[in-house]
């Protein structure tokens, strides 16, 4: 499994496993331009405006205090990622892809109380509320997840360009697999800053400013939850 999809999978099976209500975050919401929305019907502007109201809502977590907070809670959680990752694990080996049996099999797992406790502690720790956190999971995952994959991107770029650099100051050709990884690396690097264009787009440069100032932290989170789940997907079912 992808770095970035096992990051994302691994905050889904927490929610899962950890909500009262077993609801899953949902990806966040991108309202259409208001102006594509002229004489549509009453029904699609009620969809366009709860859209908005998502990415509002989002917008307004987006801050210093919040997302400190979402990283207390988050490193509280490191401690039963590898729980989750073995109930997800058994849970698609009975359910597969059906939602419903899916999230019923995950509630069926003894490990599931202790998520569902977990939970419980990390939230009264970070003073976050349910909801708070799930809009959080909901928009700072994907961010992260990406950021998190690319992050080697930007530094291994600088490197190849400067032996590509070096090679050519000396009169020589550069290595081919010098010059395949920069321009790999470089494409990673530009959909890096894609994902932080659309991000600031969508709920602003002060929400981007502080989220990637958080980056070091998270990053750090993510390497841990990869950890324990890589380990919880060798141990056997």
């Amino acid at each position: 499994m992808k770095t970035r999809s096992t990051t994302a999978f691994l905050f889904v099976l927490l929610c899962f496993a950890g909500c009262k209500k077993g609801e899953a975050p949902k990806p966040a919401a991108v309202p259409p331009s208001p102006a594509s929305s002229a004489r549509r019907p009453p029904d699609f502007v009620a969809k366009l405006e709860a859209a908005q109201a998502d990415v509002d809502a989002a917008r307004a977590l987006l801050t210093e205090d919040k997302l400190s907070r979402f990283a207390t809670y988050q490193k509280e959680m490191l401690s039963v990622t590898g729980d989750a990752m073995g109930v997800g694990m058994q849970a698609y080996a009975k359910a597969g892809t059906d939602q419903k049996k899916f999230q019923g099999a995950m509630a069926a797992d003894d490990r599931s109380s202790k998520i569902e406790a977990a939970t419980k502690a990390a939230l009264a720790k970070s003073g976050l509320t349910q909801e708070e956190m799930m809009k959080l999971t909901r928009v700072a995952t994907s961010y992260y997840a990406h950021a998190y994959a690319m992050q080697d991107a930007v530094s291994k770029v600088d490197e190849l360009r400067k032996k590509i650099e070096e090679a050519k100051a000396k009169g020589k050709q550069p290595s081919p697999v010098d010059t395949a990884m920069e321009k790999a690396y470089s494409g990673q690097a530009a959909r890096l800053e894609k994902v932080r264009e659309d991000f600031a787009g969508r709920y602003g440069q002060p929400a981007l400013a502080v989220i990637r100032k958080h980056e070091p932290e998270f990053f750090a989170i993510n390497k841990q939850m990869m950890d324990s789940a890589l380990g919880a997907m060798k141990k056997k079912p």
